[in-house]
């Protein structure tokens, strides 16, 4: 009887725990919140020390891209999301940035603690938005009205894929059943095997503009990372691909199949049939050239503009520019003349159609042929 009574007054006590429990989480209905994680645990960047890292910047080679690009889409449809980004320093420390975003705003938190020559700090920002700046050589990714901190902006992520600053830039891609086709950047020859015809080319080439959108392609790919590609796959129909790429003074080769579907080798064959499509219209280098710039002087006819700043670093030199040397800097000017400027003011967004060829550096200087203001709502 005893026993009976005892667990008669058990299972009421569970009832009461439970019925308690369920009441406090209707009251709390915060703590349900699902926020959505931008990334996927099994191929996480692994960093030591951090955990559940999203991206990882490793000096301009960047891992988990697609999940910063993924936050983004996520905050521009309303989407509660999570992502945690770990930039390194010089010495190879961890800065880790953490962007929390719900209910139109973006909490962005910094955290140096694992920094030995920093300030060792945790400190946060509240943001109202995230712009994604895309620029013929850089891509950035800023925290607008932002509270507390530089021109109400913060600067997450920039990937920056400007061909121009390599010494050394070679392609060769081999493709087909049995790696017959080939196109060489280097050697300027080209060979299509097709029906058992053989057409070579002996003075191939890629135009400067298909070479930057291969580099920025590369780039974004991660090529210097650690990559999983696959040459082996039970289909028929599979092509196989290989790619050498000469950078600078060095080199770096990949080999997949078409039936590879993991994403490094998706965006790899994405590259390699770009190339081939290339490869079959008529390369010719533009006599005129196409630049986007952010105007930081305005004077008679002509316009001094910053080459593919983003917002954040035109508000950085925008009120040096009358104190500085411009050569002491890494960003390229130039100087457009011929332009009607009072059309324009400092701080426009503008594209434009160099008239024959820059001469000069830092400032270099242009004719205009064309020009246009941009919102930079239209570089996202």
């Amino acid at each position: 009887m005893k026993k009976m009574v005892c667990s008669i007054l058990l299972l009421t006590f569970l009832f009461i725990l439970t019925s308690c429990n369920a009441s406090v989480e209707e009251k709390n209905p915060i703590d349900k919140e699902v926020f959505h994680k931008t990334s996927n645990d099994n191929d996480n960047p692994s960093v030591k020390d951090v955990k559940n890292v999203d991206v990882a910047n490793t000096h301009g080679s960047i891992e988990g891209l697609e999940r910063m690009q993924n936050f983004y889409h996520n905050l521009q449809n309303g989407i509660s999301s999570e992502l945690r980004i770990v930039h390194y320093t010089i010495e190879g420390d961890p800065i880790v940035t953490d962007l929390n975003y719900k209910e139109d705003t973006v909490k962005v938190t910094y955290d140096s603690s694992r920094d030995n020559f920093g300030s060792g700090e945790i400190t946060s920002v509240i943001c109202s938005d995230l712009l994604e700046e895309v620029n013929p050589t850089n891509t950035s990714y800023i925290a607008t009205g932002c509270s507390d901190d530089f021109f109400g902006m913060a600067e997450i992520l920039t990937i920056e894929y400007n061909l121009g600053r390599q010494d050394l830039f070679g392609l060769e891609l081999k493709f087909g059943e049995k790696l017959e086709n080939e196109l060489n950047t280097k050697t300027k020859e080209a060979t299509h095997i097709n029906a058992s015809k053989t057409r070579t080319t002996s003075d191939f080439k890629l135009s400067t503009p298909v070479k930057q959108e291969v580099f920025k392609k590369l780039i974004m790919a991660n090529y210097l990372g650690e990559l999983d590609l696959k040459t082996t796959c039970q289909s028929e129909d599979s092509k196989e691909y290989y790619l050498k790429v000469y950078i600078n003074g060095g080199d770096r080769d990949y080999h997949w199949s078409s039936c590879d579907q993991g994403s490094d080798a998706l965006k790899f064959t994405e590259i390699a049939e770009y190339m081939i499509l290339q490869s079959e219209m008529e390369q010719t280098e533009s006599p005129e050239t196409v630049i986007q710039g952010y105007i930081l002087q305005v004077e008679d006819d002509t316009l001094l503009i910053g080459v593919d700043l983003n917002i954040l670093d035109y508000e950085l030199l925008k009120d040096e520019i009358q104190h500085i040397d411009l050569s002491a800097y890494v960003f390229d000017f130039i100087s457009l003349e011929g332009v009607k400027t009072d059309e324009f003011k400092i701080g426009d967004k503008i594209e434009t159609i160099i008239k024959g060829s820059i001469t000069g550096s830092n400032p270099g200087i242009a004719q205009v042929k064309d020009i246009m203001r941009l919102d930079i709502s239209v570089t996202r």
